[in-house]
């Protein structure tokens, strides 16, 4: 009676894990339309297909699935917001090709998260570097270029800060420095222009730094959602091993600026299934 038990039991935990492991691969797509007073009108109806967190995770060959996923959504422009590689093994070509094929139909905007400035080694960043510039995909950290559609601009700024700021991040469990207004402008300097301002960066535990500083819509990742998804209260830990995530998927306001936070596409995921982000922007 007790082996048989112990089969039944062995059989439903495997019956779970199959479950969790078909979950984990079935993208969602999340879609957005944010409207905002100072956005020009020529930049009405912009679409764009955020990426995030990736982490190696491969969606068939040469990440055919994903690729099909973001072609559907008929992009204006692609952004990634970091971690798309978490370090230089398997299924990383599956994602350069992705990225070169994209790449060659739509503007794609990239910063790195924490996993590529620390993972990949100085030789690995190197080369994703220039397969990207090859590509001609545009790698903003720390900088900013300008938008324009016929006589209206639009500022896309990336911020990319070192291993210190990340909460429990490698050598930094413990001992971490406070990402502050003075920190973005060290890194990033002060907003280019009133014009609209879009930012790019990796972790959106710093949205209330990203509004002060000026930014009217940030997109970021990093939370991976919460790792583990509950009704109502959404995901529940973050990467630092703290609960209950501020900012961890969808979208948030403060004042006058806006988040989107993509759950990512990649790592274990329980209840919480990768998503593609669709944001079509709206000027009132």
């Amino acid at each position: 009676m007790k082996k048989s038990t112990e089969l039944i039991l062995a059989a439903a935990g495997g019956t779970a894990a199959r479950a969790v492991m078909d979950q984990m691969s079935q993208l969602e797509v999340s879609r957005y339309r944010l409207s905002f007073k100072k956005l020009p009108r020529e930049f009405d109806g912009l679409k764009i297909v955020h990426l995030s967190d990736l982490h190696n995770k491969k969606y068939g060959f040469g990440d055919s699935e994903l690729y099909f996923a973001i072609m559907k959504e008929s992009p204006d422009l692609i952004f990634m917001t970091g971690d798309m590689i978490s370090h230089a093994g398997e299924n990383r070509e599956d994602f350069f090709m992705l990225v070169e094929k994209l790449s060659q139909q739509i503007p794609i905007f990239y910063v790195n998260g924490n996993h590529e400035c620390s993972d990949l080694g100085e030789e690995g960043f190197a080369e994703m570097t220039k397969r990207f510039a090859d590509a001609g995909v545009f790698c903003l950290d720390n900088t900013s270029v300008t938008l324009y559609r016929g006589k209206s601009a639009l500022n896309l700024c990336g911020l990319c800060y070192t291993a210190e700021y990340y909460k429990g991040v490698r050598q930094h469990k413990f001992n971490w420095n406070d990402f502050t207004l003075d920190e973005m402008k060290k890194f990033c300097g002060e907003k280019p222009s009133e014009d609209f301002t879009v930012l790019l960066a990796h972790n959106p535990l710093d949205f209330d730094v990203h509004a002060e500083w000026g930014a009217d819509l940030s997109f970021g990742g990093h939370i991976h959602g919460g790792f583990i998804r509950l009704p109502i209260v959404k995901g529940i830990i973050s990467p630092e091993l703290r609960l209950f995530p501020k900012y961890k998927e969808g979208v948030y306001t403060k004042g006058r600026s806006a988040l989107v936070v993509s759950r990512g596409l990649g790592r274990i995921r329980f209840f919480n299934p990768p998503e593609l982000v669709t944001v079509t922007l709206k000027s009132k």
